[in-house]
């Protein structure tokens, strides 16, 4: 008997080292990075199940997910983080969700399709009860109101080794067209660089708040892989956080977003794309009305074919073949 992903042998290996326990539906994602790329993933792996299966998962487990996420006794006990990030709803997601699409975290997400993950975001990843309790914290304490909030959120430290990043100015200045627009409004800035969020403080004073439970890095290193007296933070308690703050900014009015797994949840939850203001991933704003958007698109685009054309060519040669 051998295992995987706590599953037994003979059930289904997903991608990511995801498994499914076939005979009660139990979805374990094996998945080891940032808190929401291990959220996409297990989207990822849902829609496998159900191309596979043609059913939902009943149960999804995170035992051996979210490594910097848990703190040394859930780490030591690998226990399933899932109830503690999320509350699972009782409604059926079973039915016409069996061509669940792959999510394009690095996508436009003005391009997605939000009805096709609605029940699956519904069902599956609601803030737990401990998660909706901060919310109702910093709603209280900040006095946010959500349908006047412009949220920024801003993702530096490692984020330029996957992608290329508008500059956090560029955000700036995004966040004061709006404001122009609705000077009632207030901005709520969230960013894992300290320097940012400064800079936001800084430009529009008291018009600028901040959640100040949330730990930003001073050196460039991702939040989540400080050290333990750095982050000041129980692991575990700052994976609540995290589905928190994001789950949150979901709600705002206007949204000035980056390109990565977190703002695509934000997104997702959020169902629709509206009011968003997306930078994408060669650093650019999102502009259907500029040449130069599309300039930038098309270059990236024939990048991305150029370097899989030549990953598969390598692929080809090490295996024998002759392209």
């Amino acid at each position: 008997m051998s295992r995987r992903g706590s599953t037994l042998s003979g059930d289904l290996s997903l991608s990511c080292k995801g498994a499914y326990r076939l005979h009660d539906g139990t979805l374990f994602c094996g998945h080891q990075s940032g808190f929401f790329s291990t959220c996409t993933v297990s989207l990822w792996n849902i829609a496998e199940v159900a191309k596979k299966t043609g059913e939902m998962p009943r149960r999804i487990d995170f035992s051996r997910a979210f490594r910097w996420f848990r703190n040394a006794e859930q780490t030591r006990d690998q226990s399933d983080m899932y109830p503690l990030f999320f509350s699972p709803r009782a409604i059926d997601a079973h039915r016409g969700l069996t061509r669940l699409p792959r999510v394009r975290y690095h996508g436009l997400y003005c391009w997605i399709d939000y009805r096709r993950f609605e029940m699956v975001i519904r069902r599956w990843f609601q803030p737990s009860e401990k998660a909706r309790a901060y919310q109702a914290q910093w709603i209280a304490r900040y006095g946010i109101d959500p349908a006047t909030t412009i949220a920024v959120v801003y993702r530096g430290t490692d984020k330029n080794t996957e992608l290329t990043l508008a500059s956090p100015r560029s955000y700036v200045v995004q966040a004061r067209k709006i404001l122009e627009r609705h000077p009632d409004f207030r901005i709520l800035i969230q960013t894992d660089e300290s320097a940012v969020r400064d800079l936001f403080v800084e430009e529009f004073g008291s018009r600028c708040f901040f959640i100040e439970d949330m730990p930003v890095s001073r050196h460039g290193v991702v939040v989540h892989e400080l050290d333990d007296a750095s982050l000041q933070r129980d692991r575990g308690e700052f994976g609540i956080m995290l589905v928190a703050v994001t789950e949150l900014l979901s709600r705002a009015a206007f949204v000035v977003n980056h390109t990565g797994n977190l703002a695509l949840w934000i997104c997702l939850w959020r169902g629709h794309a509206r009011g968003v203001v997306q930078f994408d991933s060669t650093g650019g704003l999102v502009d259907f009305g500029s040449v130069g958007f599309y300039l930038r698109q098309g270059r990236h685009l024939a990048d991305r074919a150029w370097m899989r054309l030549v990953a598969g060519r390598a692929t080809n040669r090490q295996s024998g073949f002759d392209v």
